[in-house]
């Protein structure tokens, strides 16, 4: 599609930023305990919300971003804290019995879920780095036909997620979102350690330390 960027590695990028697995797990922890038709309804909307954020960007990133005045480099920095704090929360917080607080809201399908999990703040700005690659319209549609592709994907795995907490699965799942947020927190914060690099201020701060 361009020198940087091939189909393949489109492909391979988004599937990283984009795909289901930081969203399953989650999904499956937080609906393990309400209804079938619940789990439903938060998939799908969970999905629909990525698949609408996603898109916009592919088709308006470039714009959104030159309206507000917002550079790559402060996506990266904003995408990355919201991350990191949704990331300690996921480690660090205290762990609630479902039971006590009552069935989950599907706001949930929003947040966390739809963002920053599956639209995630690396996800949308490797598609606002990838679109700003392309050279016609024709290959936003193929992005846009990836992500579309992508999300389809996303909404089985998340369908099928729920069985993970059947069968005494619940206390895994607690490991397992444990183990998951040590890693977001650590891709927010390689995330903002990016956008500096961009910046120029780490190598800035090295060249000051040299002196």
């Amino acid at each position: 599609m361009s020198p940087d960027f091939g189909l393949a590695d489109v492909l391979l990028i988004l599937f990283i930023t984009i795909g289901p697995l930081k969203a399953a797990v989650v999904y499956a922890k937080l609906t393990g305990q309400a209804d079938r038709e619940f789990q439903r309804a938060v998939a799908f909307k969970t999905v629909l919300v990525s698949t609408i954020v996603t898109l916009v960007f592919v088709f308006f990133g470039q714009n959104l971003l030159g309206i507000f005045h917002v550079s790559l480099p402060a996506l990266k920095i904003a995408g990355g804290l919201i991350l990191l704090l949704f990331a300690l929360d996921m480690v660090i917080g205290e762990h609630k019995d479902a039971a006590t607080d009552g069935p989950p809201s599907l706001d949930i399908a929003i947040y966390p879920l739809a963002m920053p999990l599956m639209a995630t703040p690396q996800g949308l700005v490797a598609i606002t780095t990838i679109v700003a690659e392309t050279e016609t319209f024709g290959q936003k549609l193929i992005i846009a036909a990836m992500v579309l592709a992508i999300m389809a994907v996303n909404l089985a795995i998340l369908l099928s997620a729920g069985k993970l907490m059947r069968g005494g699965a619940s206390g895994v799942m607690v490991v397992v979102s444990k183990v998951v947020g040590i890693l977001l927190a650590a891709l927010a914060i390689q995330l903002m350690i990016s956008s500096f690099k961009d910046l120029g201020l780490i190598s800035a701060a090295v060249g000051t330390a040299a002196h």
